[in-house]
């Protein structure tokens, strides 16, 4: 493997949502698909919440990623998933997961046991999900300005769930190197969602994987960056950057202000291929079949999402109504809800008939195709929203539109969806309800109401818990 240097402790640097009520959450209107000509908002008819039709067969879970959640009380955990470690300075750590099953979410908790009463508020911790790949999950510990990382791995047939302290990564990529004399207090390593990864690679091989991009001036095209940790190893390794390589019917310019952007989340494709994913652009493919000599090519959105992102829709409205996740071991689905106008037209609407017309769209495509032939998106789905309107099980439900898609790791043909009422009432009765859909037969399969704050409804990692 060609290392550029071997690396030990450092510092990192990172930082969990507020909990406020999110800019995530839309402020363009969300109501019901018939708007009455006053414009006055209206709240759907009240009816009994939907039974579930059927429950996911096994395995996979909607891990919410928004914070773990603070409570003495391990009682509302499944007991087979609490680990307890120790952090840098020696402050006894356990965290512990509330399981249950897709649509609704799988909370993380944790605890400080030796904290006396009285001492809540001086040591208090914040615990977030920055990745997570089948039974294993990347957790965020920050205090103060000091951050820590931790890998969560599920009990196994022989071992208990673990909980263990990661190596901080102490030298910074060339990427950084080039905001060093703008940023002060100097720029320390950091770990982001957006750019970091785990490759769960059999029992006990679990990789970790920053990718960082810039442009090369004196080679004149972009490359990325690889900053690898194996678990129990002590140190990161940098590799050598690998170039960028883009498809020939996409321009490379269309790339750099998204690049120089970020990604907004990575996601892990059985134990060869990380995707970090824009909702804008498209994704970085890392193939690393060959670990030694890894390949990062540039994959852009299916061409009609392309031809959408320029309408009037912002940041926040793409990151709730499109996500991508795994299709098994070598595949991945993009899903995306795409409004339109009664006539057909891409965009909202502002007919009083379909003000809030939208369709489901899907799409799939094969990375191991990639060794043979060019990457191909095949479109296979398509629900309009009276369809889903109309399926049993959806009465009494909100005529909204249905956002933050996430793929099951069990049946890529399955994708939960979240609805709200929040345009039709005040903010006090405020609601979300999870939705279960199977997107090629067109069937609504369970439907639960979210527990917790609506906010956290926004923020989930499919796992294997």
């Amino acid at each position: 493997m060609k290392m550029l240097r071997h690396v030990g402790l450092g510092c990192l640097n990172g930082r969990i949502l507020s909990i406020s009520r999110p800019s995530i959450i839309p402020l363009s209107a969300r109501s019901i698909h018939h708007v009455p000509s006053s414009g006055r908002r209206q709240e759907p008819s009240v009816s009994p919440l939907p039974a579930a039709a059927a429950k996911d067969p096994a395995g996979w879970m909607m891990l919410n990623s928004y914070g773990a959640i603070r409570t003495a009380d391990t009682s509302v955990s499944d007991p087979n998933t609490i680990a307890e470690t120790h952090t840098s300075t020696d402050r006894h750590l356990r965290v512990f997961f509330g399981r249950t099953s897709p649509p609704a979410s799988t909370f993380v908790y944790y605890n400080l046991p030796d904290t006396k009463p009285g001492e809540e508020d001086g040591d208090e911790l914040y615990v977030s999900v920055l990745a997570a790949h089948g039974e294993s999950v990347l957790l965020e510990v920050s205090s103060g300005s000091e951050d820590e990382h931790f890998l969560y791995r599920v009990a196994g047939a022989a071992r208990p769930p673990s909980l263990t302290l990661l190596p901080a990564r102490d030298f910074l990529t060339k990427s950084e190197k080039g905001f060093v004399p703008y940023i002060h207090p100097p720029i320390q390593p950091t770990l982001h969602s957006g750019s970091t990864g785990l490759l769960r690679r059999g029992d006990g091989d679990d990789l970790l994987v920053q990718l960082q991009f810039m442009f090369d001036r004196e080679a004149q095209q972009d490359v990325a960056e690889l900053c690898l940790l194996r678990l129990g190893t002590p140190r990161w390794d940098l590799m050598e950057p690998v170039p960028i390589v883009y498809d020939q019917d996409f321009e490379k310019g269309d790339t750099m202000l998204w690049l120089s952007r970020g990604n907004d989340t990575a996601l892990s494709v059985g134990e060869r291929f990380l995707c970090l994913f824009g909702y804008e652009r498209g994704f970085y493919l890392c193939d690393l079949a060959d670990e030694a000599s890894p390949k990062v090519q540039f994959v852009p959105l299916p061409p009609d999402v392309m031809n959408r992102c320029g309408d009037d829709s912002d940041d926040d409205d793409r990151k709730i109504s499109k996500n991508m996740g795994a299709a098994g071991s070598s595949a991945v689905r993009y899903v995306s809800v795409d409004v339109h106008c009664c006539c057909g037209g891409p965009g909202r609407s502002t007919c009083v008939g379909s003000r809030y017309a939208f369709t489901i769209n899907s799409w799939i495509m094969d990375l191991c195709s990639i060794d043979n032939e060019p990457l191909t998106w095949v479109k296979d789905g398509e629900i309009d929203c009276e369809e889903l309107w109309a399926l049993p099980g959806y009465e009494g439900l909100p005529r909204a539109d249905v956002q933050c898609p996430v793929v099951s790791l069990d049946d890529p043909d399955i994708v939960c969806f979240l609805v709200s009422n929040y345009e039709f009432v005040s903010y006090e009765d405020y609601k979300v309800w999870m939705i279960q859909l199977n997107v090629k037969t067109k069937t609504l399969l369970s439907v639960v109401q979210f527990a917790k704050e609506p906010w956290r409804a926004y923020y989930h990692f499919p796992a294997k818990l």
